[in-house]
């Protein structure tokens, strides 16, 4: 296990917004979620398209610093019916992972919710197609779940499908390899580290934000860019 000491610009992972149910569904309630987007704003953070991010790491530019990216995992209907309207009244931008198996079904945006959002400045991408553990799926099913995802999702929203999310954080090199050939320009992660040292951006890692973060002291650590130095960074698998 190791540990991060250099500065990252936060990527905020969160679930559900809105109101508590009896599942594992990390969630966030509706009023600490605006509380925290308030906070952003009061404390003068640049919030960035995932795009925003990657285009400087593409580029060999440093990460930016004082900003904050905000992705969401799974498309629950709560991202569109709680989450994109407060997000929308701040004039944040989001990235939103969705499974095309999971799209449309009960708790879960539907594709027009997803191509509305879409169409009105978020961003849509791919947590793959069956939400499978990928260390755990065989090498010829690889392409079924990372690159039939991105062609679904396109084909549904009609926009580009840049960005990945692995679901659980977990990859092998064999994943980033077809992540990579298939067109995607980043993929996102947990707290687990690329096989090699430095920015991957195609295993950039993740905060998770948690209720608990409503308060505005282990918000602003999650924000310091400097979170790494709290935890432990895993393995890919």
């Amino acid at each position: 296990m190791r540990r991060s000491w250099s500065y990252y610009t936060p990527i905020l992972t969160y679930h559900r917004v809105g109101a508590f149910r009896n599942d594992h569904v990390p969630t966030v309630s509706g009023c600490v979620f605006q509380r925290q987007l308030a906070l952003l704003a009061r404390w003068r953070y640049r919030v960035l398209s995932l795009m925003e991010l990657v285009e400087p790491l593409e580029q060999g530019r440093p990460m930016p610093r004082r900003s904050v990216v905000i992705t969401f995992d799974d498309g629950y209907a709560e991202t569109y019916h709680v989450a994109w309207p407060l997000l929308k009244r701040a004039g944040f931008p989001s990235t939103v992972f969705v499974t095309p198996g999971e799209v449309g079904r009960p708790g879960f945006a539907t594709w027009d919710q997803l191509t509305e959002m879409a169409c009105n400045g978020t961003v849509i991408g791919s947590h793959t197609m069956h939400h499978r553990y990928l260390p755990e799926v065989k090498d010829d099913h690889l392409n079924e779940e990372l690159v039939e995802s991105k062609r679904v999702i396109e084909s549904r929203i009609g926009r580009p499908i840049d960005f990945i999310s692995y679901p659980i954080g977990g990859f092998t090199a064999q994943a980033q390899r077809i992540v990579k050939d298939a067109g995607y320009r980043a993929a996102c992660t947990t707290n687990r580290r690329a096989l090699e040292d430095g920015i991957d951006r195609f295993a950039l890692r993740r905060i998770k934000v948690t209720e608990r973060d409503g308060m505005a002291l282990l918000f602003y650590t999650k924000l310091s860019g400097y979170y790494n130095m709290f935890r432990r960074l895993r393995p890919p698998g």
